[in-house]
């Protein structure tokens, strides 16, 4: 366990070089599109490409469905987690890598959506996989990408996904059939949910995600509102110790103030980690760029939504007073419920549970798409379709009885290995990217208010199959 703990650290160092050389290379590409195209995300995500032909999926849809995969268990204990090993300062560092996670995400979902490929529905596959497979090629790297998708998510970020939940609902419902009960319940709505397939999570995705957002805001404000130290005491406390860790943590300046930030804002938007273009490659759009729009707004969403955690938390008390609280604690989750019951009372209990497992859930949804997706590369049959949801429901029904710390940081190393690909991907195909979000300015710049993509104005279409 030390060994595998101690690779999943070093890897993750040059995992974490490699995103930033990428954010900061696509910044300054792209002409820091974070501030001066941020009108344009969000009109196309709110206003534009809801609505698609049979068999495909509208950007909205799309984007609902990443927005669950990417607003998870982790924006409510990730930001509590980077604090403690941190400081509040952790948080401004988040929110400067997170920056550059949206301009990272728009270049990789624009080329995911040049070289995705349809399907027999009429719709569409794509992601990392399909990238290496089709844009440059690289079949064998390809299928060795779909492999380490599948591996990842139908077993380590389910399995996940199901330990939170199952700990959420045990947490409030603390009887001793709970996880029988429970175990049952959840391998019999997966079921409904493999046999509705992508169109069903889709529609779940478009009503759920944006309630479950708007939800946790409401529920965060009031808690700030309510708490005795306030959100300016919050704010004060992120800034006064940006470069300083608090006395608790050693004081003085810290490298783990910008790593557990780096961390936090890579594991939770998921920018330049590949993941998300699994979805944002299967959407129905005019132009790749359009659907990019979206998925760099995404970011910053995913970003608030940690924050809000962030702020509930610093608005209680004094960072001294909070890490006490997590020494006695031993985890995330009982400071957290320890806070709302100090501000919203005694339904807090409750309320996190409601929020872990509609946030884990959202993420599960998105996980069978992602694995189904990844495996119609390797072997596109209805066995292998078959074999693979039947190895799901295992996972989800014993997940709620064990979970491993050793599968933990397991998964975590697959998720470096993920963004190896994915920065390769940004850095081998970056031209092409540049290349279509050209093209979409000019047609802008001439009057058209809905730019249509055309593979001509690519300098080399070659393994573009779903554009004329």
């Amino acid at each position: 366990m030390e060994m595998i703990e101690l690779i999943d650290d070093r890897i993750w160092y040059v995992a974490l070089i490699l995103i930033v050389v990428v954010g900061i290379f696509a910044t300054v590409s792209l002409r820091g599109l974070q501030v001066t195209s941020l009108r344009e995300m969000v009109r196309v995500t709110f206003f534009k490409n809801r609505k698609s032909d049979e068999g495909k999926l509208s950007s909205f849809h799309v984007f609902c469905m990443s927005m669950g995969s990417r607003i998870g268990v982790g924006n409510i204990t990730g930001p509590i987690l980077a604090m403690m090993a941190g400081g509040p300062g952790a948080i401004l560092w988040m929110w400067i890598f997170a920056g550059l996670g949206m301009a990272t995400s728009f270049l990789e979902t624009t080329i995911g959506q040049i070289y995705k490929t349809p399907n027999e529905n009429g719709g569409f596959r794509g992601g990392p996989a399909y990238t290496l497979f089709h844009g440059l090629g690289m079949k064998r790297l390809g299928m060795v990408a779909a492999f380490v998708m599948i591996l990842m998510y139908l077993v380590g970020f389910v399995s996940g996904e199901v330990i939170s939940m199952s700990e959420a609902v045990q947490g409030a419902f603390d009887y001793e059939w709970t996880h029988l009960v429970f175990a049952i319940i959840l391998t019999f709505v997966t079921g409904l949910i493999l046999i509705g397939g992508i169109y069903r999570v889709a529609d779940l995705s478009v009503k759920i995600v944006p309630a479950m957002a708007i939800c946790w805001f409401i529920v965060c404000i009031v808690s700030m509102v309510l708490a005795p130290s306030g959100v300016i005491h919050a704010f004060g406390m992120i800034f006064e110790y940006a470069f300083t860790l608090p006395s608790v943590l050693g004081g003085g300046f810290g490298t783990m103030i910008i790593i557990s930030g780096m961390q936090r804002g890579v594991w939770s938007n998921e920018a330049g980690i590949g993941t998300i273009t699994n979805l944002s490659s299967i959407a129905d759009v005019k132009h790749p760029v359009s659907q990019a729009y979206t998925q760099s707004l995404g970011v910053l969403i995913d970003t608030l939504v940690s924050t809000m955690t962030a702020l509930v938390i610093l608005s209680y008390a004094d960072f001294g007073a909070l890490y006490g609280m997590y020494e006695t604690a031993g985890d995330s989750i009982p400071v957290l419920q320890d806070v709302f019951a100090g501000t919203i009372g005694s339904i807090a209990p409750y309320a996190v549970a409601a929020f872990m497992f509609i946030f884990a859930f959202t993420c599960l949804m998105s996980d069978v798409v992602i694995g189904e997706s990844n495996l119609m590369l390797i072997k596109d049959s209805k066995m292998a379709a078959i074999g693979m949801k039947c190895l799901l429901l295992a996972v989800v029904f014993l997940s709620c009885f064990y979970a491993s710390d050793e599968l933990t940081v397991i998964m975590d190393i697959l998720l470096a290995v993920c963004a190896f690909f994915s920065t390769f991907i940004m850095l081998k195909l970056a031209r092409r990217g540049l290349e279509a979000f050209r093209d979409y300015r000019a047609q802008k710049k001439a009057g058209v208010e809905e730019p249509v993509f055309h593979k001509s104005c690519l300098s080399d279409d070659s393994g573009v199959s779903s554009w004329d």
